[in-house]
């Protein structure tokens, strides 16, 4: 029965998640109203998905989600935005900062319990695949691990993802939709920038790793795989 943490002050919109929970499998639902109750009680909980509000009372929800994504207990945790900040400036920061998927209020019923079974099932520990080495790059899922000719590297949740996609399937041109589509719920232009910008940081980390990504013009990326 996968655990639901909701971060939200409105007990309007609790109540309206917590209904349209009841649409589908079974849930097990824990509230926190306040920012400074999130990080304890996903500790605590050790959830499936957190539904995390941007304006909180006291506090913002985007440093709620840096406190989880820095904390080794809940870095791993898939994080949903519901929010009434629906502009592309505020989505793009949303899925910058690790976000699995950003649901603006007013939201359709269907909408986010669909989006929210997107996110679990791509969360699921039975899709880990272990650890991939190549070209000097060590990337373990379970650990959620990066390391660069021996040296350990930082990288944004989603960032990791999208390197171990391009890494395990090396030599492979992936399309955007492909990476999009098993990184992130939003097939949309605001997910192919944030895509792009992530590509981005990814190189630049990489340092001289970062040419074995390679862009294939008007379709997507591909790992190298060589030696550079």
């Amino acid at each position: 029965m996968p655990k639901v943490l909701i971060v939200e002050d409105d007990p309007l919109i609790v109540a309206a998640v917590e209904k349209i929970l009841t649409l589908g499998d079974a849930f097990t639902l824990e509230h926190v109203a306040v920012p400074d109750l999130a990080l304890p009680a996903a500790i605590r909980l050790r959830p499936d998905l957190i539904l995390l509000d941007i304006r909180l009372p006291g506090g913002d929800g985007r440093e709620v989600l840096k406190a989880l994504k820095d904390n080794a207990a809940t870095r791993a945790v898939p994080v949903i935005f519901l929010t009434g900040l629906a502009s592309e400036g505020d989505k793009v920061m949303g899925l910058n900062l690790g976000a699995d998927d950003y649901v603006a209020k007013p939201f359709g019923a269907m909408e986010l319990l669909a989006r929210i079974q997107s996110v679990l099932r791509r969360s699921r520990p039975e899709a880990r695949r272990g650890w991939i080495a190549v070209s000097g790059v060590r990337l373990d899922w379970d650990n959620r691990s990066v390391s660069v000719d021996g040296r350990p590297l930082r990288l944004q949740p989603k960032e990791f993802e999208v390197l171990y996609l391009l890494a395990a399937k090396r030599g492979r041109a992936l399309s955007r939709r492909y990476l999009i589509e098993n990184t992130s719920s939003y097939g949309t232009e605001v997910a192919t920038r944030s895509l792009d910008t992530h590509i981005k940081n990814i190189r630049k980390k990489l340092g001289k790793r970062g040419l074995l990504i390679e862009t294939v013009p008007k379709f997507g990326y591909r790992f190298k795989a060589a030696h550079v």
